[in-house]
């Protein structure tokens, strides 16, 4: 496990952790001292998981997805910022839709489910130097090949493994995953936001379904 990814070229710096606290973390650091951007920092297991609003993901279980992708701050980027999660979100949901045949969807702001099970989910944060932001980091986790066991969820839990019919190769689904990302990121720069809102309806878990407000 690991071996083809260590042996691909991403055209993306890919810093390699077998085991951290938070890629995500681990990212930050790395930009305020001085580590040219974007890179890409990727983990076996991270042990201090943490997403939307600091709640907890399991992120302990080998075979399962820990990305942290540092960003360049372009004028596109800037001024986009609000929806580029989102972007990410659709872009992973259509190529896993694509490759697998199945249905892949989008809960705003950031979850990735298949069946009305969350599979993974993407946090976006800004590091500012005085009031300028000079660089973004996405995290993104997808439960690969195994499902966590999460106390209280929100809602149930999955891994794609479980929603395919033929086993998977970690290793390959996740450089095809890399690569997918990177040009998903790329593409971020020539963004139509009136045809990027048509897209993420097509990938909305909750366009149309009645919800309550509270």
């Amino acid at each position: 496990m690991f071996d083809k990814i260590l042996e691909t070229t991403f055209g993306v710096p890919i810093l390699f952790k077998s085991q951290t606290q938070s890629t995500n973390a681990d990212a930050k650091e790395m930009v305020r001292n001085g580590q040219p951007v974007p890179f890409i920092v990727l983990a076996k297991q991270q042990l201090a998981s943490y997403g939307q609003y600091g709640r907890r993901w399991i992120g302990n279980i080998v075979g399962n997805l820990y990305l942290s992708y540092a960003l360049k701050i372009t004028d596109i980027l800037q001024n986009h910022l609000t929806i580029f999660a989102q972007y990410v979100a659709v872009g992973l949901c259509e190529m896993l839709s694509n490759k697998f045949s199945i249905d892949v969807k989008t809960k705003w702001p950031n979850d990735i489910l298949i069946q009305s099970k969350k599979i993974g989910g993407l946090l976006l944060e800004v590091i500012r130097s005085d009031s300028s932001i000079i660089s973004a980091v996405l995290g993104i986790g997808i439960n690969i090949l195994d499902t966590p066991k999460i106390d209280n969820a929100p809602y149930p839990i999955s891994c794609l493994q479980e929603s395919i019919n033929v086993k998977l190769d970690f290793d390959d689904v996740l450089i095809d995953i890399i690569h997918a990302l990177i040009e998903i990121v790329e593409g971020f720069e020539t963004i139509n936001p009136g045809n990027f809102c048509e897209k993420w309806r097509s990938f909305d878990y909750m366009y149309g379904k009645n919800i309550p407000l509270e």
